[in-house]
């Protein structure tokens, strides 16, 4: 889908791609020693198609996983990572693919639009291991995450469509974007549910990308207390992907904010809940998160990819999450026992373990470790707030698209 976007400086995309370099390095460089078997929906060959990949979170995500991605490759490995490039606006994408087939990484690529002459959104799709959906509106000035619901629902119930079409749904995962997230993961869910293909155990592989509210949280953190070791503090991010429905669960950084007094640590907790106004309202409306958005979602694509190269069993990671399958039964371990403190929601952000079949356990523990303020203040408004995204989803009639 064609997302307008804000136009990217060259300093910009050069300091995006030098932080997002590290990471790639460091896992590629930890794992070598500690391969797998490969669990690719072609031999050889693993496919990571971007759907909507001609906006300004789609391009900035391409450029970082084209110039990233083949760190994760081990010497002498016969895999090849494909980037398949899907968007609606054809001009574009031809422009795009054109663009970063001049960069010299062995990350091969293909361009795809609809109506394209050569299989369209079906071609993009086919023998895909990660689907990263970007696509959709973006947010504009004075627009709420709901807002956006109803417009991205119906182009996200579409894309679910070729998805269930093209795809092998006992394997592939699903790696959601698009705002709002804490509607459209059940929407996806729905959607998938309607052309019976939800027993290949889809659920537990289909996840909201959340951890651009993690990415923030450590920022902002980091400016105001500075870690004395070079690193940046890690600060989980709990619950949904909007306003009041994120909980950053600062209290895991006691030392850093002991010096905080109770209005800066308020305002810290509101800077990472409504981060996204603050970059429209820099960018006068004429753009949202992009870079930083693609930033987060790099982190995430990254840990699947190196995942199912092969070279780690598992990983742990925050994203949002479905809990119930389409039988109402628990996706995972941790599945019933996270429910019961989250007043019965279906869907929710917590760290979870992955492996090459999914969400494999709930770690659910940090909900005993939250301090006072999070406990009591910060969570109930949450799970009131987020019940009622949920529920928009659940309810959404897909009938009508």
């Amino acid at each position: 889908m064609n997302i307008p976007f804000f136009n990217i400086t060259s300093l910009s995309l050069l300091l995006l791609l030098l932080s997002s370099s590290l990471l790639v390095l460091h896992l590629g460089r930890n794992n070598i020693n500690n391969q797998m078997p490969h669990l690719l929906s072609s031999p050889s060959n693993l496919k990571v198609a971007i759907l909507g990949a001609a906006g300004g979170i789609g391009q900035s995500l391409s450029l970082l996983l084209k110039t990233q991605l083949h760190y994760l490759i081990q010497a002498n490995s016969p895999t090849n990572i494909h980037l398949s490039l899907y968007d609606i606006n054809k001009e574009v994408i031809d422009g795009l693919y054109a663009d970063l087939s001049h960069i010299d990484t062995p990350i091969s690529l293909s361009a795809h639009a609809a109506n394209d002459g050569k299989g369209g959104i079906h071609a993009a799709l086919v023998d895909s291991d990660i689907i990263v959906i970007p696509a959709g509106m973006p947010r504009k000035p004075g627009m709420t995450r709901d807002d956006l619901f109803n417009i991205n629902a119906k182009i996200i119930s579409q894309l679910t469509d070729s998805i269930a079409e093209s795809c092998d749904l006992s394997k592939v995962f699903i790696l959601l974007i698009s705002n709002p997230v804490n509607s459209l993961v059940p929407v996806v869910c729905n959607r998938l549910i309607s052309h019976h293909k939800i027993d290949k155990g889809i659920e537990k592989r289909l996840l909201g990308i959340t951890n651009l509210d993690l990415v923030r949280a450590s920022t902002f953190l980091n400016e105001l207390s500075p870690s004395n070791n070079g690193r940046m503090p890690y600060v989980p991010v709990i619950g949904g992907h909007s306003g009041d429905t994120i909980v950053p669960v600062f209290s895991s950084q006691s030392q850093l904010i002991s010096t905080m007094d109770e209005p800066q640590l308020k305002h810290l907790i509101s800077r990472v809940q409504y981060g996204g106004d603050e970059i429209v309202k820099a960018k006068n409306g004429k753009g949202s998160a992009t870079l930083s958005m693609a930033h987060a979602a790099c982190k995430i694509v990254t840990n699947f990819t190196n995942l199912l190269l092969g070279n780690v069993n598992s990983f742990e990671s925050i994203n949002y999450i479905p809990l119930l399958d389409h039988q109402n039964q628990p996706i995972c371990k941790g599945s019933n026992e996270l429910m019961s403190m989250i007043d019965n929601l279906q869907f929710f952000a917590i760290p979870a373990t992955v492996t090459s079949s999914g969400v494999n356990e709930i770690n659910y523990d940090i909900l005993n470790h939250l301090n006072s303020y999070e406990k009591n203040e910060l969570i109930p408004i949450c799970l009131m707030k987020l019940k009622k995204n949920i529920n928009s989803g659940l309810e959404f009639n897909v009938e009508e698209v």
